[in-house]
Formats: C-alpha cells, sequence, structure tokens
C-alpha cells in the first residue's frame, strides 16, 4: 500500500465517529462491551478472598461468559479486520473497549489457570473457555461432610488422633512433648528466670496446639470417594475414579497428597501409609470399584504369623482357607503392591495390608492372586489335605500348623475367629 493510500484512509478515519462505527458492526459493540464487563466481574470474583464462595453465589456468571463466548470471538474478529481496512482511529471509544477486553482477558486467562492449578495438575497452553468450565464444576461440586447412605467405608479415622498402632501415637505425642520441653528449656537458659520468661514458652505451646487443631480433621475412604473434612474450612471430596496412576504421594511420613479432582492434601496423618495404600489399591485396577457391590470374600482369614524352619524365623502375613494356608513374608510390601498394581510403587506398604483388600475379589480371582503372590516373594503354601497337622490350642490364643519340620504360628484378632472357624471346618481332621 503506498503513501496516498495511507493518507486517503487516515482521512477517512479521521472523519468516522463512534455512532458511524456502531451501525456498521450491526450490535457487535454492544456484544464487546458487555464480554468487557463480564470480564471484570469474573476478574473481581476470582481475584478476592473466599472466591470459591463468591462464584457459588452467582451461577449465571460463568454460564453467561460461556454462552457468549463464540458471539464476542466473532465480534472481535469483526472489529479488528474493519477497523484495519477502514483504519479507524485509536481514539475511538470502542478501540478503547477492544484493548481493554483484550487485557482482562489475559488477565483472566491466568487467573483461571492460577486457580485451577491449586485444585488440579494442568498443563498445555491455557484454553480459557475450557478451564473456566473445568474450574466452575470442581467448584460447585458437592462435597459432604461425611459418607452418603449406602457408601461403603474402608477407612476411616479422627486425623492425628488415630494411629495405626499404639506405639506410633506414642511416639508422636513424646516427640512433640519433648520437642516442647527443649524450647522451654533453651528460653529459660536464655531469657532468665524473670516473671514474664515463662511466658514465651507458654505462648509458644498455645500457638503450636492451635495451629495443630486448626489443621486437624478427619479423612474418610469408601468405595467412591477419599473424603477430607477439615476442623476449618470446605470439605473436599476427590472420586477415586479421577486419581491417575502415581497420584498417591507420601511426603514427610505424616502426610499425604492426592492428585485427584480435586487435588487435596491431609496433614499429620500418622497411619498415612496405611491410607495411602488403600487408595492405590482402590483407585485402580483390579480393585477399582469392587467395593460398591459391598460383598467380601468371607471365608479368608489374613493374620500375622511366624514360619520356623529350623533355626531359621521369619515373620509375615498367613492366608487361611478352605484348600490349605499360605504365608508371605515380612518387609516385601512394596514388591506385594507393586505386583498386584502392575507397575513399581515405591510406597512403603505391609504386604498384610494388600492381601485383605484382595478379599473383594471373588474366590477363584483371590487364589490366584495369592498364589502368585506366594511365588514373587518367595513364601510358601500348604494343602489342607497334605500332611498338616494343626495344633490344639483354642483359637483365642494361637493357631499353628506344621508341616515336617516347618511350623506356622500366629494369632488372629478377635472378630476373626468366627470366619477362621468356619474355614476350618473345611479342613480334614488332623492325622
Amino acid at each position: 500500500m503506498n503513501q496516498r493510500t495511507h493518507s486517503q484512509e487516515g482521512a477517512r478515519g479521521a472523519h468516522t465517529s463512534d455512532e458511524d462505527v456502531r451501525v456498521q458492526l450491526e450490535g457487535r459493540a454492544e456484544v464487546l462491551e458487555s464480554a468487557r464487563a463480564r470480564a471484570a466481574a469474573l476478574e473481581s470474583v476470582l481475584r478476592g478472598r473466599r472466591w470459591k464462595r463468591k462464584l457459588r453465589a452467582k451461577p449465571t456468571l460463568v454460564a453467561e461468559w460461556l454462552q457468549h463466548a463464540e458471539a464476542v470471538a466473532e465480534a472481535l474478529e469483526r472489529t479488528a479486520r474493519r477497523a484495519e481496512v477502514e483504519g479507524w482511529p485509536d481514539s475511538l471509544p470502542l478501540m478503547r473497549t477492544v484493548r481493554e477486553l483484550a487485557v482482562r482477558k489475559q488477565r483472566l486467562s491466568s487467573l483461571v489457570r492460577e486457580r485451577l492449578g491449586r485444585l488440579v495438575s494442568v498443563t498445555g497452553p491455557v484454553v480459557l473457555e475450557g478451564e473456566l468450565r473445568r474450574l466452575e464444576a470442581l467448584v460447585r461440586r458437592h462435597s459432604p461432610r461425611s459418607p452418603e447412605p449406602g457408601e461403603v467405608v474402608l477407612y476411616q479415622t479422627d486425623k492425628m488422633l488415630k494411629a495405626s498402632s499404639s506405639r506410633e501415637l506414642a511416639t508422636w505425642v513424646g516427640a512433640m512433648l519433648g520437642g516442647f520441653g527443649a524450647v522451654f528449656g533453651l528460653l529459660l537458659a536464655t531469657l532468665g528466670h524473670g516473671p514474664w520468661s515463662a511466658g514465651v514458652p507458654v505462648a509458644l505451646l498455645v500457638a503450636m496446639v492451635l495451629g495443630v487443631l486448626f489443621k486437624s480433621g478427619r479423612v474418610w475412604l469408601t468405595g467412591e470417594r477419599l473424603l477430607w473434612v477439615p476442623t476449618l474450612g470446605e470439605a473436599v471430596s476427590v472420586p477415586l475414579e479421577s486419581i491417575p496412576v502415581g497420584g498417591v504421594t507420601l511426603e514427610r511420613a505424616l502426610s499425604l497428597r492426592v492428585d485427584g479432582e480435586p487435588r487435596v492434601q491431609v496433614p499429620f496423618l500418622s497411619d498415612a501409609r496405611h491410607l495411602a495404600t488403600l487408595i492405590e489399591l482402590h483407585s485402580q485396577p483390579p480393585l477399582r470399584g469392587l467395593v460398591r457391590t459391598g460383598v467380601k470374600l468371607s471365608d479368608a482369614v489374613v493374620y500375622p504369623a511366624v514360619l520356623k524352619d529350623g533355626a531359621e524365623h521369619r515373620s509375615g502375613w498367613a492366608v487361611l482357607r478352605p484348600a490349605g494356608v499360605s504365608f508371605v513374608p515380612e518387609g516385601t510390601g512394596s514388591q506385594v503392591l507393586s505386583t498386584v498394581l502392575g507397575r513399581e510403587v515405591a510406597l512403603p506398604a505391609e504386604a498384610g495390608w494388600v492381601l485383605e483388600q484382595l478379599r473383594w475379589l471373588s474366590a477363584t480371582e483371590f487364589d490366584a492372586w495369592v498364589a502368585r503372590l506366594v511365588g514373587v516373594t518367595g513364601g510358601t503354601s500348604w494343602s489342607a489335605w497334605d500332611r498338616v497337622r494343626r495344633g490344639e490350642e483354642p483359637l483365642w490364643k494361637q493357631l499353628r500348623f506344621t508341616k515336617g519340620n516347618q511350623v506356622l504360628s500366629g494369632q488372629m484378632e478377635w472378630p476373626s475367629h468366627a470366619d477362621a472357624e468356619r474355614v476350618l471346618g473345611f479342613w480334614p481332621s488332623s492325622p
């Protein structure tokens, strides 16, 4: 285009009024102005404190943006093309609207990506409409504060108050008190013994206790979801089907992170290893979705046991079945979990936890998996009809089997006694 043409277009654009532009755009100017107002309202909500609550309070805000997104894109394209061809001046009010809308959309895209990234894992280029739709769906998803009626509960605990063992809880409390004692002694030595010197460590103790309480809450794992209900704040419900492979992570031993939809992090959970193992098992095949049936294999009992072979003693887990008893050695939990999931898992699991959950499978599948796990871990299996003698002790005291020079003995918990008696009813009488 030569200089004369530029001059002609500039002269033509200089005499273009805002009213002329509006007439030529046939209603598109109003579309762009409405889009600017919606962008400002969305940005104000998402940038403020308690943005989730504010977004829920305005149910039409995102819906209107998505509804008009295509019309706005067409209006922007048409306006840009006419402005270039006809040389509209930048001083026109409509052109200022276009520029402001572009800036707001850019800020809104970054803000939506930031908010969405705190809830789920997000990668790739920013797509505003798609991410806004995903963000609203997550924010509006109902998160109950306890399992729904009919859900099968696999795990529940008062966070921090329930440990996988009394020893773990005692260790945790002892460490906490020991740390406070050390700080108290150090401050007294530093500050002297004035009337106010004891107030500092007491204030620290109060702050520490309040900090723990503020982060406390309850955790449930059901066949449908992981549910985290903090003492302060909103409940978080993570559908098991939304948890990807490798989406369960232990952090600092007592903190559990799950990258589902949405992401959740539970701190100070004393039995985080156990819960992480259960989530891994029930969010992936072969156990995913099986708990919904509510049917667990009843004629199988998993209990801790010791296998003695002469001078050699191996601790582990026994599996009692109508056809016999199997033994999986201790220290093979990660190997057992990896075998069941079909991929390498570094989670420090217990083999007994995995074996117990396999009871959600059918009897045929359960026996096949136990046989496979015995093979990969170097365990052993004895048939009930293969010269295996049961000891004379009552179940509440000990369950002992002998085969040749080997002795398998263990003690199960009281609720398992009835199942064990029923299973042993299928065994032939001891020779």
